[in-house]
């Protein structure tokens, strides 16, 4: 009996909507990697509304699995993070809410030419927190890589939704293609731990593995130093000539005790 291999879907990014009067295709895909063809409007008056329709909003987006890659992704993959507008919880409570930045309301970017930097800076455009609870939203469960690890995407910076609206949306994107049972991970950054109280630790698995950093390449430290005998300039191991030189002063303090004693 002849064993058939399953061939993962062959997944083409999706590109990031623009401002328009017309509907956007929603981002979602299928979990046999059929791309959604429910068309997106928006919701509040927003600019661009967060990219999935009402059924992938309840449901996810069916190339992850909380969050692990069902089929092999490709870079640029793009996703939404999306969750009720509100205020921000204590420390103490567990969330998984992020900070939200509405876009400009007129070009539905995050970027301002007027501000330097170009970013709408967080004393700008702060209002309130986005809080995935009690909604179909994934990427709320994307950890954070550990000290061995990796992130393999990242937010953008590009929110969808409506100063002071009911709901609000942040981009990520894949940074690198990404296998098949592969974890999705993004940096929390190092003051989430620390307000916690938590220690970072690696959380890749044998069947759900994360990315791993690449091991630091160790090199000796070498010096150049001129050769008496030619002039030339050799490549000199610096331990070795250490070491050397350490054997050459223990001969000569021992050549001048003997010295000293037979004066």
């Amino acid at each position: 009996m002849t064993q058939t291999t399953k061939v993962s879907p062959e997944i083409q990014p999706q590109k990031r909507p623009k401002v328009s009067e017309q509907p956007i295709q929603c981002w979602a895909h299928s979990q046999t990697g059929k791309r959604c063809t429910a068309q997106v409007s928006s919701r509040e008056g927003e600019p661009i509304p967060i990219p999935y329709c009402e059924r992938h909003l309840n449901s996810g987006d069916g190339a992850l699995k909380a969050l692990v890659a069902r089929y092999d992704l490709p870079a640029k993959y793009r996703m939404a993070y999306w969750g009720k507008r509100g205020r921000c919880s204590t420390c103490d409570v567990e969330d998984r809410a992020i900070s939200y930045y509405p876009p400009n309301k007129i070009t539905g970017s995050n970027i301002d030419p007027k501000i330097p930097g170009g970013r709408t800076l967080k004393r700008h455009n702060y209002n309130g927190v986005l809080n995935p609870g009690g909604t179909g939203d994934v990427i709320q469960y994307a950890a954070c890589p550990g000290p061995n690890e990796k992130q393999n995407m990242r937010s953008t910076f590009q929110y969808f939704g409506l100063r002071n609206g009911d709901l609000g949306g942040l981009e990520f994107v894949t940074l690198v293609p990404v296998p098949k049972n592969t974890q999705l991970l993004h940096w929390y950054g190092s003051g989430w731990w620390e307000e916690r109280g938590i220690k970072r630790s690696d959380v890749g698995t044998k069947r759900y593995p994360a990315p791993l950093r690449d091991a630091p390449v160790k090199k000796k430290r070498r010096r150049e130093v001129e050769d008496d005998d030619n002039g030339t300039l050799a490549k000199v191991d610096i331990k070795e000539l250490t070491k050397s030189i350490d054997v050459e002063w223990a001969r000569r303090h021992d050549q001048s005790d003997q010295d000293q004693k037979s004066a």
